[in-house]
C-alpha cells in the first residue's frame, strides 16, 4: 500500500506501508533494552516508532530534525515482527515525494533496477527543481534531486546448472551474482549524492581490484586501447552529423530560393581549387 493514498483519519499509515516520505524526525530516545525509539512528525501528527538499531550517545541523534523516510526494517526477523523501523534522511533536506507527479503506469512491485527507466516513475519536488521530477520507484534522489539515469543494455544469458549450484551457495540468484560482479568490474561506485537508477554499486575497492586482476588475467590478451576506439567513433560520428547537417544546408538553400545544382557547383569548384593547391605543393 502506497502512504500516499488518501485514508481515513484514524488510519496508521506506519502500520501498512512498507516506506513513508515525507517525514520530520523530532527525537531519538533510548528505550529499557537499549534500542532507539523514533520520534516523527508526519501529516500533522507525532508518531512514536520502535527501531532495531542499538542506542548510541553520541550518532543515535545525529538525524533529529531533519526531514527523510521511514521504512520497515525487513533484515532482521524480531524487528519485522515488532514493526521496527529506519528512519533516513534526504540528502537534499528540500527533497519531498509528490505523489501528483507520479506516472500513470501502476507502479507497485517495480523493481527500479530491473525495469527500463520510464516506467514505474514516482514523483519529486526539491529547491531546485520546484516545478517537480521523476525518478525510478526506490531510488531516493540526491542533491539538487540529481540522479544517474538507467542506461543500461538489456543482455540475455543461458548459465549452466554448475554456476546455479555455485549461486545456491552464496544464497543469491544467478542474476544477483552476476549483478554484483559487474559493478565490481566496471568499477561502479553508486554514491548517495548522486545515485544510479539502474542500482549498480561495487562491493568495495579490494573487489574492484580482485575483478580487475581477472580479467587482465583471463582475457587480457584481447584488451585493446579503449579511449583511441571510442575517440575514434566519436570523430566519425561527428563527420556523420557534419554529412547531416550539410544535406540540411541544400534544403535551406532551395528553400530561400536557391538552386541545389548551383550550390553543388559552387561546392565542388571548391573543392577542386582545393585539390590543385594540394597538387602544387
Amino acid at each position: 500500500m502506497s502512504s500516499e493514498e488518501t485514508l481515513p483519519p484514524d488510519f496508521d499509515v506506519f502500520a501498512h506501508a512498507t516506506t513513508v516520505h515525507n517525514v520530520l524526525l523530532v527525537d531519538v530516545q533510548p528505550t529499557s533494552e537499549g534500542k532507539e525509539q523514533w520520534l516523527v512528525f508526519y501529516e500533522g501528527k507525532q508518531h512514536q516508532l520502535p527501531s532495531p538499531s542499538p542506542w548510541n550517545e553520541q550518532f543515535s541523534r545525529r538525524d533529529v530534525g531533519k526531514f527523510g523516510y521511514v521504512e520497515l526494517a525487513t533484515n532482521i526477523v524480531e524487528a519485522v515482527q515488532e514493526g521496527a523501523r529506519y528512519f533516513r534522511a534526504y540528502v537534499d533536506q528540500s527533497l519531498q515525494r509528490v505523489p501528483e507527479l507520479d506516472s500513470s503506469q501502476h507502479t507497485a512491485g517495480c523493481e527500479p533496477a530491473l525495469v527500463p527507466s520510464q516506467q514505474c516513475v514516482v514523483g519529486w519536488r526539491c529547491d531546485t527543481q520546484p516545478n517537480g521530477f521523476r525518478a525510478p520507484v526506490g531510488l531516493i534522489p540526491g542533491e539538487h534531486g540529481f540522479f544517474v539515469p538507467d542506461t543500461t543494455v538489456e543482455v540475455t544469458l543461458r548459465v549452466p546448472p554448475e554456476f546455479v549450484r555455485e549461486c545456491r551457495r552464496y544464497q543469491m540468484t544467478p542474476s544477483q551474482l552476476l549483478r554484483s560482479f559487474v559493478g565490481d568490474l566496471a568499477g561502479i561506485q553508486n554514491f548517495v549524492r548522486n545515485p544510479r537508477a539502474d542500482g549498480y554499486g561495487s562491493n568495495g575497492s579490494d573487489e574492484r581490484d580482485f575483478a580487475e586482476q581477472w580479467v587482465q588475467r583471463a582475457h587480457g590478451h584481447l584488451a585493446i586501447d579503449i579511449d583511441d576506439l571510442e575517440s575514434r567513433e566519436t570523430d566519425e560520428e561527428e563527420k556523420q552529423w557534419q554529412a547531416d547537417d550539410f544535406a540540411a544546408l541544400l534544403d535551406d538553400f532551395e528553400h530561400h530560393g536557391g538552386k541545389r545544382e548551383d550550390l553543388i557547383a559552387t561546392v565542388t569548384a571548391l573543392v577542386e581549387k582545393q585539390a590543385a593547391g594540394s597538387k602544387e605543393v
